[in-house]
C-alpha cells in the first residue's frame, strides 16, 4: 500500500511518537484529517508512518517507525494481540477483574487511540482523526481476540469540534450499551456508557482502590469526588466503619447509590451517606465542625489539560489539599490524586507538602503510585505518565 508522503523540515533524531506542525511541510495535495501517511526527513529517510492532521499543533502521530511495516487490517490486529498478551498473559489481570485497559495509546504503539474492557464490552475512544481510518479495523480485530464481545465507540463531541472530523461513521455502526456490570477485586461495579466520564469507569485506579481498601479497616473515612463509588465502596469492603461520600455529579451518586445495593454495602455496624454537594463547602464545614476523618480521599476531575489551565490547576490542588488534612485527625491517612498529566509527580508533591505546611500540618509520606499496570508508559512517551496519588500519615506540627 502506497501512502501519501509528508516531509520534514528538519532531520529526525527522536523516536517520540508525536511530530509537530512546525517540523512539518505542507503536502502539494490536501489531505484530509486523519490520514495514514508516509513521513520522510528533509534528507529523504524513512521516518515513519502514521496520521497526519493538517491544522493541529501534533501534525503527525506516528504507528509505526519500521519501513518494513504496512499499516493495514494485519498491521492493527497484530497491535492489539500484543497488548492483549501484555495485560492477560503477562500481567493477568483477568484473574482478578474482568475490566482493563486494553490499548493505552502511545504506550501501545497506537497512539491516540484508547481501548478499555469492561467484561464483555468493549469502548474504543478516539483523541485523534486518525481513528476513523483505522476505525473498521480496530473493530475487525477485536471482534477476533473477543468474538464474544460488544465493541463500541465513545466519542467526546468536543475531540469531534478540535479534529474538525465527525465519527458519525462508526459510532452509529457500532452502538454501546447503556450500561455493564464488572467485576473488579471482589467488588460489582455498574458502569453507565451514556453519561459516564471518559469511558465510563477509572480503572486507572483500579490498584489504589485495592490500597484503600486494606488500609481502611475500622476508620472513618471522607471520599471527596467520590464519582460512581469505588474508593467509597471498597473502603466499606475493607471493613471502614464509616464513610461520607461526596459529589457534584447527580447522576453519578445515582449511580453510586446503585453500586453499594449491589455490593450489599453498608454492612452491619457500618454508614454510608451520599452527598450531593461542592467539596471546598464541605471541607469548610467539617473543619468548623471540627469533625475530622481517620482517612481523606482526594480524587478530582482533571484539573489542567492544557497549558494555560496550570497555573490555576496548582492553585485548586493547593487549596483541596491544605483544607483536606485540616479534617483529618493526627495519625489518620491523607490519600491525594492529580490524573493532570501536565504536573509531574514532583511539582504535584511539592503542592501537597506545601499545603500541609500552611494548614501547619506534616505529613510522612509512605508511598507514591500511580495508574494501574494496564496503563504503561513507553519510554518513547515519558508524558503517558499521568496519574499520581500521594499516600501519607498527617500529623501536627
Amino acid at each position: 500500500m502506497i501512502f501519501p508522503l509528508i516531509r520534514l523540515k528538519t532531520t529526525r533524531k527522536s523516536s517520540h511518537p508525536w511530530i509537530f506542525s512546525k517540523m512539518v511541510r505542507r503536502p502539494e495535495k490536501r489531505l484530509q484529517p486523519g490520514t495514514l501517511v508516509e513521513i520522510r526527513t528533509r534528507e529523504g529517510r524513512f521516518a515513519g508512518r502514521g496520521f497526519y492532521h493538517p491544522f493541529q499543533t501534533i501534525a503527525l502521530r506516528i504507528i509505526s517507525q519500521h519501513p518494513d511495516d504496512i499499516i493495514n487490517e494485519e498491521f492493527i490486529f497484530r497491535r492489539l494481540e500484543q497488548a492483549r498478551i501484555l495485560r492477560e498473559d503477562v500481567l493477568q489481570i483477568q484473574t482478578d477483574s474482568d475490566s482493563y485497559r486494553l490499548v493505552h495509546a502511545e504506550a501501545d504503539q497506537l497512539s491516540g487511540i484508547v481501548i478499555d474492557k469492561f467484561a464483555d464490552v468493549i469502548v474504543i475512544e478516539p483523541f485523534c482523526a486518525g481513528v476513523k481510518t483505522v476505525g473498521h479495523w480496530l473493530v475487525s480485530g477485536l471482534r477476533r481476540l473477543y468474538p464474544r464481545a460488544r465493541i463500541g465507540f465513545h466519542v467526546n463531541s468536543k475531540l469531534e469540534e478540535k479534529e474538525k472530523i465527525s465519527f458519525k461513521d462508526l459510532v452509529e455502526p457500532y452502538p454501546l450499551p447503556q450500561n455493564a456490570s464488572i467485576l473488579e477485586n471482589g467488588l460489582n461495579m455498574l458502569v453507565d456508557f451514556t453519561s459516564g466520564h471518559k469511558t465510563g469507569y477509572f480503572l486507572d485506579q483500579r490498584e489504589n482502590r485495592l490500597l484503600v481498601r486494606k488500609l481502611a479497616a475500622g476508620k472513618t473515612l471522607f471520599d471527596l469526588f467520590c464519582y460512581t463509588g469505588g474508593f467509597a465502596l471498597s473502603a466499606l469492603l475493607g471493613g471502614a466503619k464509616q464513610v461520607k461520600a461526596l459529589d457534584l455529579d447527580e447522576k453519578a451518586l445515582h449511580l453510586a447509590k446503585k453500586n453499594a445495593a449491589l455490593n450489599h454495602l453498608p454492612g452491619e455496624h457500618q454508614s454510608l451517606e451520599w452527598i450531593h454537594m461542592d467539596v471546598f463547602d464541605f471541607l469548610r464545614s467539617k473543619i468548623q465542625e471540627n469533625e475530622l476523618a481517620d482517612m481523606v480521599i482526594l480524587d478530582p476531575a482533571k484539573l489542567a489539560g492544557v497549558k494555560d489551565e496550570i497555573p490555576r490547576a496548582m492553585k485548586t490542588y493547593g487549596d483541596l489539599n491544605r483544607l483536606a488534612v485540616q479534617t483529618i485527625k493526627p495519625g489518620g491517612i491523607l490519600v491525594s490524586c492529580s490524573c493532570s498529566g501536565l504536573i509531574s509527580e514532583e511539582v504535584f508533591k511539592s503542592i501537597v507538602t506545601r499545603s500541609a505546611n500552611e494548614a501547619n500540618r506534616t505529613l510522612q509520606i509512605f508511598k507514591i503510585s500511580g495508574a494501574g499496570p494496564d496503563h504503561p508508559v513507553s519510554t518513547d512517551f515519558p508524558e503517558g505518565k499521568y496519574l499520581k496519588v500521594i499516600y501519607a500519615r498527617v500529623g501536627m506540627k
